[in-house]
Parts: structure tokens; sequence; C-alpha cells
């Protein structure tokens, strides 16, 4: 895969093989790109949304808000995910996505989906393959906040994060960088600001982690994986079985 290529075209490889063909439609669909700034909501709770977006750059959150302002951070948005495929569904959404970090944002319409699901029906798997590893990430996620500790949640979650940009290329050697402040992490992992603060120096302090500014640094990689009893199974990095593919290849007939 060439470095040129966008995070969604490395993401998909990591699934399947496209066709020049098929890298040149999936390129269409992110060719009306445009720069967002860190705060801004790409989709709000209880507000209508009728596009498909895929985050060329930056980092941003999926979550929601309780009346009282109280917010839960549902899941991460990296560079190559895309959302809004299944929006399209429901009268408004009910969660909300806003950028983390200053980053670049691709959209396309909804009947460029359609389109995808019945001329490059290869490009629809792959899309329907991500959308069920996003459910695969929050259930794994539910079963941290229900019965994982703080410092199992937060080494999970350092190594979810660390084994998702490498696959898009954006992490090696047991570093990347997380430019996320320790208020989102105990949003994400149901613990209070101080509760987060104290995990990560816990986990710094055993030998697991290092933070230089922005970067993390993942000392012993295994060790953190026996800590945060950690399978990537959930992740599903690995090649779509022909079977799966040839079948979305006859339902468009």
């Amino acid at each position: 895969m060439s470095a040129r290529e966008s995070p969604l075209l490395r993401k998909i490889a990591t699934v399947l093989s496209l066709s020049e063909a098929e890298r040149a439609f999936v390129r269409d669909l992110e060719k009306s790109r445009r720069p967002v700034s860190a705060r801004t909501d790409l989709v709000k709770q209880g507000e209508r949304y009728d596009r498909v977006g895929i985050l060329q750059a930056g980092w941003a959150i999926r979550y929601k808000t309780l009346s009282d302002g109280r917010r839960h951070v549902i899941n991460f948005l990296l560079p190559g995910d895309v959302f809004g495929v299944f929006l399209q569904l429901f009268e408004i959404p009910d969660h909300s996505i806003a950028m983390l970090t200053d980053g670049t944002l691709a959209t396309f319409e909804t009947p460029q989906l359609v389109e995808a699901f019945r001329d490059h029906p290869r490009v629809a798997a792959a899309f329907t393959w991500f959308a069920a590893r996003e459910e695969s990430i929050i259930a794994e996620r539910a079963t941290s906040l229900g019965r994982r500790t703080a410092l199992e949640r937060m080494a999970h979650i350092v190594l979810e994060l660390y084994r998702r940009l490498e696959a898009v290329e954006l992490a090696g050697n047991g570093s990347f960088e997380l430019p996320v402040t320790q208020e989102i992490l105990a949003d994400t992992l149901g613990l209070s600001l101080v509760h987060a603060n104290r995990t990560l120096r816990k986990l710094r302090e055993i030998g697991l982690v290092d933070i230089e500014g922005k970067t993390i640094l993942l000392q012993n990689i295994r060790a953190l994986k026996v800590v945060a009893d950690f399978d990537d199974l959930f992740l599903y990095i690995r090649k779509m079985p022909e079977s799966v593919q040839q079948q979305f290849i006859e339902a468009s007939g």
C-alpha cells in the first residue's frame, strides 16, 4: 500500500485487496474534502444528518450528553474511520460527533453509498465490515465499563488505540500521538478526572507506559496486554473471508 494512499484505503487494505477500479471509486468518495477545527460538531444529537463522513485527518469522538450536561464518550474516530453510514435509517441521530483536534473531513451523499452496494459490492462489504467492527468495539467498551478495573480499562484503551492507529500506519515501534485530555479519557472510561489521572500515573509507575508531551510510549506491550486482558479479536484486523466477499458480489446482481 502506497504511503500516498488515504487512511481509509490503508484501512480497507487490512480487510481486502481492492482492484484499481475499486480504489478509484473510494478516491471519488473522498474527493470532497474540507478542513475542520477542533471542537467542531460533525453530527449533533437530535439534529438531522444526511451525508456520510470520512475522517481524513485528526481525531473525533462519538458521545452522548445527558440532560444535566454529563457526557459519556462512546468511541474515538480516527483517520480512515467512516460515520453516517446508518444514520440515514433514523430520523435523527441519538448521539453527537465532534472533532477533538483540527483535521480534514471528506463527505459524500447517500446515493453514492447505494452505488457502492450496486456497482462496487466489495467496497460496500468493507464499509459494512467496519460498521460491524465498531459495534464490536462498543461491546468491548461496555465490558470494560462493567467488569474491568480502572487500571485494566486504561491499559485496554491504550492498546486499542495503538492497534487501530497501527493498522492505518499512524503508529508503530510502540508509540503513538495521543491528543486526548485526561478529562476525555475519564469520560470514556467512566472514571472521575482524579481517578483517571491516578490510574494513568500508576501505569507509568509500574513501567508499562511513558508519556512525552502528546506522545505515549508503550514500554512493555506484552505486560500491558496481561494487565488489560487484551485480545484484539474485537478489532478484526484480518482479511475478510472470500465467502463473505462473494455473498456481496452475488447480492449486487
